[in-house]
C-alpha cells in the first residue's frame, strides 16, 4: 500500500477509557503522554484509541519551523503507550509497566499535522508467554494509514 492509498480507519467498540483514567494506567505525563482516549479495548486482542495533534506541541516548535509535521517517532512512541494500556489491562493495572524491546518492520507513509486526530491501532498477533507482548500497530489520520510498526514489549512487575 502506498502513501496515497487509503484503508477503512478502525471502528471503535467496546469500553471507553477517557484521559483521568489513561493518567491512571500509564505513567506518561505531559508533554510525553501520547493517548488522549481509549476508543476502545478488547482484552487480549486490540485497543483503539486517539491523539489530537495540536500546533502547541513543544515538538512543533522545531520539527519542522514554517512546515510543522509530527515526528514519526512519536507515532510509533504513541502506539508503544497504547499497547501498554493493552498488556497492562491484561496484566493488572497499576503494578506492572511495559517496556519495548524491539521495533520491526517501521513505515511512515502520510505526514501527520496540526489539527489531525490520530488514531492508534494496536493488535496482540501472539498470545502474551513469559511476559512478552508482540504486537501490530497502525497509525491514521482519516481512513489514510500514516504508520505502521511490529512491536514486542516485556511486562515487568514494579
Amino acid at each position: 500500500m502506498t502513501a496515497s492509498e487509503s484503508t477503512q480507519q478502525p471502528q471503535a467498540a467496546g469500553e471507553v477509557i477517557e484521559i483521568s483514567e489513561v493518567l491512571q494506567r500509564l505513567p506518561h505525563r505531559y508533554p510525553f503522554l501520547l493517548v488522549d482516549r481509549v476508543l476502545s479495548i478488547d482484552p487480549g486482542k486490540e485497543i483503539v484509541a486517539l491523539k489530537n495533534v495540536t500546533i502547541n506541541e513543544p515538538f512543533f516548535q522545531g520539527h519542522f519551523p514554517g512546515n510543522p509535521i509530527m515526528p514519526g517517532v512519536l507515532q510509533i512512541e504513541a502506539l508503544a503507550q497504547c499497547g501498554g494500556i493493552l498488556a497492562i489491562n491484561l496484566s493488572g493495572e497499576g503494578q506492572y509497566d511495559t517496556y519495548f524491546l524491539k521495533i520491526d518492520n517501521c513505515k511512515f507513509k502520510q505526514m501527520v499535522r496540526p489539527g489531525d486526530t490520530l488514531i492508534l491501532k494496536m493488535e496482540l498477533i501472539a498470545p502474551i508467554r513469559r511476559g512478552i507482548c508482540e504486537m501490530k500497530g497502525t497509525t491514521y489520520v482519516g481512513n489514510k494509514v500514516c504508520a505502521e510498526a511490529d512491536l514486542v514489549a516485556q511486562i515487568v512487575k514494579r
